[in-house]
Formats: structure tokens, sequence, C-alpha cells
């Protein structure tokens, strides 16, 4: 069969945006799983926990969660749980920027692009709240210049790369010989919450800091994302969202949510342009999550969210481009990639990347 008939006309007639880079920074201290466990029986918390919570975090810290270390952007651990809501502003404000910026310099680095020749940032971010963003610290870290367009996103959760990546295509449309940097940050360390709840004790089992940044054209050869799609269920908010405690940020995590996931993927990839994918890059999750989306699409194994959760956890918003950017690095002429990512609201997104010419 001719490519023609496997790829939309948008892809092959529009060049909208390219990919040149992407590169990924965590922070330099990991944790294994028995590390978190131990520090938080040693925490202030942990005898005021009832006996079946202690239980849950020493079952899913002690056992296999799919997870064998998460980066924290934390000189001592027990600041994870120790820190009041003044102090965790401080360090999302200090922490994002910084992780963030390790990114971007790696991205252009192998991009063989200048920071100054950067005609717009967007940044995507929900574990903490600047105003003005990330953005702003984040250009004034790396030098940019002063006219450069930033962008924020919030809100959108663990879903938010592929929705910042449609804004951003929508500017290159518009601006085709523009250079446009993404970056996907996540200072999930600066967002713990302990109370007696299942959904936020898992979160604190799940979760670890990074990101992940692209830099990308409107015109040239290489991989051209496109075919965006989302489906939003505003009826399903309360399953997984953020809500406030005492002004810390507490994550609320339903048990529905790997079904929940499972049934919008499947649905997200029923409206898929590409006929045959070669390969599919998703957000993780978790366990539970990963398992069901190996239920819903045509793979046996979801090797690189798996990969991803074990290396580094649920990284939220930069999951699924820190397993784009795995994929590429094994193989970098690979084609025909359907990627997806889902979090809050409860809302997911697609996209689609083949390589143009």
């Amino acid at each position: 069969m001719e490519a023609s008939s496997y790829y939309p006309i948008i892809f092959t007639t529009q060049k909208t945006m390219i990919l040149q880079s992407i590169a990924s920074s965590f922070p330099e201290s990991s944790y294994s799983q028995s590390a978190c466990l131990e520090g938080m029986e040693q925490a202030d918390f942990w005898p005021c926990l009832d006996g079946r919570s202690r239980v849950l975090l020493s079952k899913v810290l002690g056992g296999d969660s799919g997870i064998d270390k998460r980066h924290f952007a934390l000189d001592r651990l027990e600041d994870a749980w120790s820190r009041d809501a003044q102090e965790l502003n401080e360090a999302y404000e200090k922490d994002a920027p910084r992780v963030a910026s390790g990114a971007v310099r790696k991205a252009l680095e192998k991009a063989g692009v200048k920071v100054e020749e950067v005609d717009a940032l967007f940044v995507c971010s929900c574990t903490g709240f600047l105003c003005p963003g990330v953005s702003s610290h984040l250009a004034e870290q790396l030098g940019m210049r002063a006219d450069v367009l930033l962008q924020d996103m919030t809100g959108l959760g663990c879903g938010a790369a592929v929705p910042m990546l449609r804004v951003a295509s929508g500017f290159l449309a518009q601006n085709p010989d523009a250079i446009v940097v993404t970056v996907a940050v996540e200072i999930c360390s600066a967002a713990f919450y302990v109370e007696d709840d299942f959904g936020v004790l898992i979160s604190t089992c799940l979760f670890g800091d990074g990101a992940s940044a692209g830099v990308w054209k409107g015109v040239g050869a290489g991989l051209s994302v496109g075919a965006f799609e989302s489906i939003h269920m505003p009826e399903e908010r309360e399953m997984i969202r953020f809500t406030n405690a005492q002004g810390k940020l507490r994550n609320q995590l339903d048990r529905k949510v790997p079904e929940l996931a499972g049934k919008a993927v499947e649905a997200l990839y029923q409206k898929r342009e590409l006929l045959e994918p070669t390969h599919w890059v998703t957000h993780g999750g978790g366990r539970d999550v990963i398992e069901q989306l190996e239920e819903v699409l045509p793979i046996k194994e979801n090797t690189l969210a798996r990969r991803v959760m074990r290396e580094y956890g649920n990284l939220s918003s930069p999951s699924v481009l820190v397993a784009l950017e795995i994929l590429l690095d094994e193989d970098p002429e690979a084609d025909r990639i359907w990627m997806c990512s889902f979090g809050a609201g409860f809302s997911a997104h697609s996209c689609e990347l083949i390589r143009v010419s």
C-alpha cells in the first residue's frame, strides 16, 4: 500500500510543526521505593496514620510497584512531607525553572539552535502556580530575547503535554519561520500531601520530578506532529484533580481512574487518522493504568510507558515526552507514531507524528 493511503492530507501537504530535538532533565537526587518507605516510617505523620494506611504504604512501596527509583528536587527526603505551604510554594518557584532549564539547554544543543534564535516558549505545569509563570523565570535563566512569546498552560494535569503541542503548532502555522521551544515540567515533590485517603497515599508512592523540552520549526524535514484530538469528561472531574488543603495541593485520585483512562484512550484511538501506527507512545500513570492501556491498544506490552515508570515514576505531564525521547534515541528513524496523554479533568489527548521530507 502506498504511503498516501496511510496518511491524511494534513500530513502530506502541510508541515506545520517539525521536531528538531527532544531532551529531558531530572534533579540529581533519586530515591528507591524502599528508601521512600523507610523515610515515611520515620516521619512525624507515620504514627498518626491509621493501620490500613500504613499497610497500604508498606505494600506499595515495599512491593513491585513498577518503579525502581524517583527523582526529587530535595536536599533531604523528609522535606517532601515536612514543609509547610509557604515552603512548598518557594520550592516550586526555585526548582521548576531550574529543572526545566536543564532540559531546554540539552534540547537546544541537540538541535544546534542558539537560545537567542528562539521565538516562542510554551510551558505546561500543574504542581505549582507562579504569576508571572514558569516561562518568565525560565526565559530569564536562559537569557532569551526580550520579545520572545511566553505562554504558560496550567490546569491540565498529567495530560498537558499534548495540548501544549497543539497550541504551539497553532503558533507555528501562523509563523512558519519561527523556532519554538516547548517544556513540560513538574516538581511533584512540591505537591505531596499525606492523610488517610487511598488516592492521596497512592500519589505519594508514584510521582517524581522532571522536565522534557522540545525544539520545533515550521519548515523542513523530520517528524511532523498533527491530527490532534481531545476528549473531556467534566462529569468525572472528581476522579482525578488537585484540591486545596490548608494552602497545599492535595492530589485526589479515585480507584476508578485506570478504567476511566482505558475507556478514554480507546475512544481516542478510534479517532486516529493513521490506519496502521508502528509506534505507540503514551503517558503511564501507574502500573494499573498501563495494564488498562495494554487492554485497549494493539500492543502486548507498553514498554515505553513501563520504562519511564521504572526509571522515574509518574512524572505527570513530562512522562509522555520522556517516552518519546526514549523511542527516538533507540530508533532515530521511528515513523507513524500515535501519542497519547491523559489526566485531570478527566481529559485525554492524542496526536500523531510522521516523517516528512
